[in-house]
């Protein structure tokens, strides 16, 4: 049986992390709005994907935030044979590792999607965690292959808005219809309750829908906050016990 990491609830102290998929090379626009406001990100990278980042601009995000992998060529991991998800895992990491020169312990289910049989394959890997799209509020995962997000920095997917907006009872209709809206009144939840505030999004959208505007007064609004931790989803991971520690004592 795997590790259960157990949820906490905790006041008055909030660990903000990000995390990005896709690796386009509009990253890099997105690295640097990150820096610019003291926010740390992980950007999940598969090998292959249209507009890819180039190996150096891979490197040079590495050396200020946190590179995962996200497969080789973003199948739906439930669907393809046990080799082939096999494959896309490992060779994803491999790839990584050898282009960094460094190990690489997070992954990122391509479409959110996975099962018993890919999560296993994940921890076979070598990875200490895989992030989902599942929204779950501000616990710790609880689970270290099915960390879910506390939002998404879209409005492509209503009905996650709308299980984020009742199960967190935001009860504000601006935010069940803009991310922006639901992004600030969530941390504001999160300063209240304490615990981890996940966003995470990809930006390619972002580029699509000119909505760079946006995602940097969530980041400005996010930034500098008193009490509040910034991290990578691998430094969240592999420091749980000081994080549960600091998030218990406030």
């Amino acid at each position: 049986m795997e590790e259960v990491i157990k949820g906490i609830t905790a006041k008055d102290s909030v660990i903000v992390t990000t995390s990005w998929d896709d690796g386009t090379i509009t990253d890099l626009k997105l690295a640097e709005l990150l820096e610019k406001y003291g926010v740390k990100g992980t950007f999940y990278i598969p090998k292959f994907i249209d507009n890819p980042l180039p190996k150096k601009d891979i490197m040079a995000i590495d050396r200020k935030f946190e590179i995962g992998a996200h497969s080789v060529s973003q199948p739906d991991l439930t669907k393809v044979s046990l080799s082939e998800a096999k494959r896309q895992i490992e060779d994803s990491k491999t790839y990584l590792e050898d282009l960094l020169g460094h190990s690489i312990p997070m992954f990122c289910y391509p479409y959110g999607r996975y099962n018993e049989i890919v999560k296993k394959l994940v921890k076979d890997a070598g990875f200490i965690a895989a992030r989902t799209a599942n929204p779950g509020g501000f616990d710790l995962p609880k689970h270290p292959y099915e960390w879910h997000i506390t939002l998404i920095a879209s409005n492509n997917s209503p009905l996650m808005a709308l299980r984020i907006w009742g199960k967190l009872h935001l009860w504000k209709l601006s935010s069940l219809l803009d991310w922006e809206s639901r992004a600030k009144l969530l941390f504001n939840l999160a300063l209240q309750k304490g615990g981890v505030y996940h966003i995470y999004g990809h930006s390619a959208e972002l580029e699509r829908k000119s909505e760079w505007d946006k995602l940097e007064r969530v980041l400005k609004y996010l930034s500098n906050g008193e009490g509040v931790r910034y991290m990578t989803n691998g430094e969240v991971i592999s420091n749980l016990d000081i994080v549960k520690r600091g998030l218990s004592n406030g």
